[in-house]
């Protein structure tokens, strides 16, 4: 049975038995780090750009929403240099570097009055503040935008790192995943109730200049777990992008899209592939399972990618791709509606970071004469 090729810090060909289980919980630390000082900066963020960068609530609420959608479109720029250069650990490693950079940046804004416009009340029709304009404006949009880059790249490659922890191929390892998968997803909700609950009333009663320090401090915490774990890893090298075998496929299938595919899609999977769909390239994982694959009915026009033309020519991988590369794309186009679908739940999901945290703030939410809790925190609940 062929092993997933892993190796350890030094560079040398990783045990597949060795202290798996301390390795995953390094990589559970930092996960939980870094939800907490994201969160506790991305929930209650629109008290900060209103209040102390006194930008219009409408202009506050879309630099908000701008940001968490920056995060979330970036982990495919993470995915991209982790699987095509540095591999998970480094990825993580640079990027996390980055995020602490970001939060300082807005702690030494917050803490200075130098940086951010004069003080004013933004809810009262008396004052005319000032909006934050030039050098003070750029400061936080290159803070706050180093924190996104930082984050948004560091998040597909802590659920991987772990995953790569676990050999597939050993049965016990391999149930395993699944709690180790539950576990992750138990750690981020740990993470991020922390963040809404004390966190965000320490930037509450002690202002956000202590509160962005506090999130670079944790996330400084999650970047000591990865690093303490680092000789208990098992790294799996870099493969090469996912998006050129992809983008084969579909040229390859639309280089070819008027010839007849064979009705017998066995036949053609014996006869295109000579018995066996390993991967001749890197990008997709050339694992003992994608070695037998035979075409499905699914996406039926992706199977002219792997037409051999009969004239004896021999053709350039953009125009002929394995039948494993072929079903590897099927399965991430069938997920496609997946991720359509989150798309509304977090549009609505937008408005508890931004429109939700104000309505707080006009609210009663005192629970006795000396306690009460932050708007911000009002988020906890659906978690």
């Amino acid at each position: 049975m062929e092993v997933e090729l892993s190796v350890n810090w030094r560079g040398f060909p990783a045990n597949p038995t060795s202290m798996v289980a301390c390795a995953a919980v390094f990589i559970l630390g930092i996960q939980a780090f870094e939800i907490m000082a994201i969160a506790a900066v991305g929930n209650n963020l629109i008290t900060y750009v209103f209040d102390d960068m006194h930008f219009p609530l409408s202009k506050a609420a879309n630099i908000v929403t701008n940001f968490v959608g920056t995060i979330f479109i970036l982990p495919l720029l993470g995915g991209f240099i982790s699987d095509s250069y540095l591999g998970s650990f480094w990825t993580m490693l640079i990027f996390g570097f980055v995020e602490i950079t970001g939060f300082i940046l807005l702690s030494v804004q917050a803490q200075l009055p130098q940086l951010r416009p004069p003080k004013c009340n933004m809810a009262s029709k008396k004052d005319s503040c000032i909006e934050a304009q030039g050098f003070k404006a750029n400061i936080f949009f290159v803070a706050l935008y180093l924190v996104a880059l930082g984050s948004g790249c560091i998040k597909p490659n802590m659920i991987s790192h772990g995953a790569d922890q676990f050999m597939k191929e050993d049965a016990k390892q391999s149930k395993k995943l699944s709690t180790y998968f539950n576990s992750a997803y138990f750690s981020f909700c740990i993470g991020e109730f922390i963040a809404l609950t004390i966190l965000v009333w320490v930037q509450t009663q002690s202002g956000m200049g202590i509160g962005f320090g506090v999130s670079a401090v944790a996330m400084a915490m999650g970047l000591l777990c990865l690093i303490s774990g680092m000789i208990f890893y098992r790294n799996k090298p870099p493969q090469g992008s996912i998006f050129t075998p992809i983008a084969r496929v579909l040229m390859a299938a639309i280089s070819k899209r008027k010839q007849i595919c064979p009705s017998n899609i066995e036949t053609l999977c014996g006869s295109q592939v000579n018995g066996t769909n390993q991967l001749a390239v890197t990008g997709f994982d050339p694992s003992p399972t994608t070695k037998n694959t035979v075409l499905t009915e699914r996406f039926r026009f992706l199977n002219k990618a792997c037409i051999r033309v009969q004239d004896g020519t021999k053709e350039s991988t953009w125009r002929l791709c394995t039948v494993a590369e072929v079903e590897q794309v099927k399965i991430i186009l069938s997920i496609i509606p997946i991720f359509a679908s989150t798309i509304v739940f977090n549009t609505i999901l937008a408005q508890l970071q931004t429109f939700s945290v104000q309505q707080g703030r006009v609210m009663n939410t005192h629970l006795t004469s000396s306690f009460d809790i932050p708007p911000a925190s009002s988020k906890p609940s659906p978690i």
